[in-house]
């Protein structure tokens, strides 16, 4: 696992948790923002076409109750005069005019137009049929409704009239593609109600109506109403159309030139929606040169024709911007927001990391051996004050038992010295006397000074054996005081293991080898030398040679051999003996360690041979390690080899 400085570990979680929670609240301060203006603005659109439906019906009511209440003052016989139809036109243009609407017509029962309100130059056929008038001839009610009125009966109406809904298409991008490039037809609010004479007979018919075609009476009184003629930038925010099929025939949306645009055509999406399909269309729509969030609905005739659409829409700019607006304000608090937990997360890491690096710091001092160093206790935070008041004390109790332990190693290294003073000089003195009590008694055991007998010589040859036993311990007690005290010297020189090392330590052991009758063979190669100190290798040998005879079973074999690796030489000293278990090794090489078999206790030992032979080793720049056989145990040690170089 990698590690990471402590301030790392707190600032990096602590960011990652900082910018995704801000993340998190600026995408949904976003959706909340963008979601809710724009639903807003789509909802008030909603609203603003059931104003602008109430209103274009208040229109139509008003052509309607116009008609019912005139036709209610007529009484028309079977014979009328023409000074009568003179003062009957009059009449009617008087009402058309201060009623304020474009058409009132009056026909007999079979629908012959007996007076027009307008003076029309068309002569010949004067009859009045559409689907309204046979609706009213049929049922004697009155009816209203939009409907659309081909420009030979606008011209009956008045030349004027047909030059009103005369409109040319203008090209408007996402518009559904025409060949037609002009519309003469016009879009009327008509009503139409029945004359009946003082016997209750249908006597005519009377129907009037308001030519839609760039009359902004009805779309100006929406705006008016509904959006008070609010502006953004100079544009205004709302607009209202009403469309002759895809056609603006009546419109408060303006075109480039800032004139209204008439002219212009609905997007074709909105076409296929309203006019094809027949439902609303309430959504986001391109308008002529801007996009507008907006509302249409289809405009149906008597006959449920759908002839035209109304429509309402609401600048979009104005929404989107505010959203923009607001989201950036938002933006800015979340981003002050961050700055200022980031600016908290600096101060908080700082409270917990500097006393933290500062404990660092003296733990660094006391691993250096500056014990007694201090670290300030007023950090601010209760637990890193107690924190630094406890290191302190135990950098102080550490300082005083160092000192302790320095006088306590004084006293040690004094006695230390005393006690191996004592084993050499001891060692020493034991060495001369062992050496000369061995050889008399040896010599008596051989009958050098006059014969003994049998049980008198097996008596002295317990005691030389004893004696050479002491004088071997003796010798390894020496070699110890020498290591311990640190007075080892290594004098490397050429060495040849075979020659000068292992045949005279096997000439020291030949009469144990004898005894046991085991068999020794020397395979070390004649020509490997090393640089090694002789007279310590001497000892390495004796050991490893020695405790071969001394643990080897009976007619056992010992090989010695050798092997070239190069710069270095290994040596191997196997014996027949029980193979050394896994949990034994580690004590092998120990100082006064002995391994536990029941069998290796009855054989006299120091528990020093193999520790003196690991340092020598060591100290020679080698290393030493057993690996237990089949049916044995292998000593391994290597050296540097001797190179003429040197």
């Amino acid at each position: 696992m990698k590690t990471k400085k402590l301030r790392s570990r707190i600032v990096v979680p602590f960011d990652i948790v900082i910018v995704t929670f801000s993340l998190l609240v600026a995408v949904l301060g976003y959706y909340v923002i963008k979601k809710d203006i724009i639903k807003r603005a789509q909802t008030k659109v909603n609203n603003d076409l059931n104003s602008a439906r109430e209103i274009y019906t208040q229109e139509l009511d008003n052509v309607k109750d116009v008609v019912r209440f005139t036709a209610d003052r007529f009484f028309i016989n079977d014979a009328i005069s023409t000074q009568d139809k003179d003062t009957l036109d009059k009449e009617l243009d008087r009402i058309r005019t201060s009623e304020s609407i474009d058409v009132l017509t009056l026909t007999d029962a079979s629908g012959k137009v007996l007076s027009r309100s307008r003076n029309s130059s068309v002569t010949g056929d004067n009859q009045a049929s559409d689907t309204l008038i046979s609706k009213v001839l049929s049922s004697r009610e009155v009816f209203a409704r939009t409907v659309i009125v081909p420009r030979q009966e606008l011209i009956k109406e008045g030349e004027d009239l047909a030059e009103q809904a005369n409109i040319s298409f203008i090209p408007t991008p996402k518009a559904k593609r025409k060949t037609e490039i002009h519309e003469t037809s016009g879009m009327m609010l008509k009503a139409a109600a029945p004359v009946f004479g003082y016997d209750g007979k249908l006597s005519g018919i009377l129907y009037g109506g308001n030519l839609l075609n760039r009359n902004y009476k009805i779309v100006d009184k929406v705006k008016e109403i509904v959006y008070k003629g609010e502006t953004y930038k100079g544009k205004d925010i709302g607009t209202v159309t009403i469309f002759q099929d895809d056609l603006r025939i009546s419109t408060n949306v303006k075109a480039k030139d800032n004139t209204r645009a008439v002219g212009t055509r609905v997007s074709e999406e909105v076409y296929e929606q309203v006019l094809v399909k027949g439902l609303p269309w309430v959504a986001r729509a391109f308008v002529v040169n801007d996009w507008y969030k907006t509302a249409y609905e289809p405009i149906r005739d008597i006959d449920d024709k759908i002839v035209g659409i109304l429509y309402v829409g609401i600048l979009e700019r104005p929404f989107t911007n505010m959203a923009r607006n607001i989201l950036i304000l938002f933006l800015v608090i979340v981003c002050l927001a961050t700055a200022l937990a980031a600016s908290l997360e600096i101060v908080l890491t700082r409270t917990i990391s500097r006393p933290v690096e500062r404990m660092l710091k003296a733990t660094r001092k006391l691993f250096d051996g500056s014990l007694g160093y201090e670290v300030d206790k007023e950090t601010g935070t209760m637990e890193f004050d107690e924190l630094a008041d406890s290191f302190n004390k135990m950098s102080a109790q550490l300082q005083d038992r160092e000192e302790s332990l320095k006088k306590i190693n004084e006293q040690l290294a004094t006695l230390n010295k005393t006690y191996l003073d004592l084993v050499g000089f001891v060692s020493h003195e034991l060495k001369g006397i062992v050496a000369t009590t061995l050889l008399n008694a040896a010599a008596v055991r051989d009958g050098l000074f006059g014969q003994i007998n049998e049980k008198q010589k097996q008596s002295l040859q317990s005691v030389t054996k004893n004696l050479h036993y002491l004088r071997e311990t003796v010798r390894k007690f020496l070699d110890l005081s020498r290591i311990e005290k640190g007075e080892l010297e290594v004098n490397k020189k050429q060495v040849s293991l075979r020659e000068d090392v292992f045949e005279p330590c096997m000439e020291i052991f030949n009469a144990e080898i004898t005894d046991k009758k085991m068999t020794v063979t020397n395979n070390i190669a004649a020509e490997i030398k090393v640089n090694g100190d002789l007279d310590l290798l001497h000892i390495v040998a004796n050991n490893l040679l020695g405790n071969a005879v001394k643990y080897g079973l009976e007619k056992g074999k010992i090989i010695i051999s050798s092997e070239d690796l190069a710069d270095k030489v290994q040596i191997e000293v196997y014996n027949d003996s029980r193979p050394i278990r896994e949990e034994e090794k580690e004590k092998l090489f120990k100082k006064f360690s002995r391994l536990e078999d029941s069998k290796d206790k009855k054989i006299k030992g120091t528990g020093l041979g193999l520790f003196l032979t690991k340092e020598i080793i060591t100290q020679h720049g080698g290393d030493i390690w057993v690996r237990p056989e089949e049916n044995g145990n292998s000593f391994i040690f290597q050296l540097e080899k001797y190179t003429d170089s040197e």
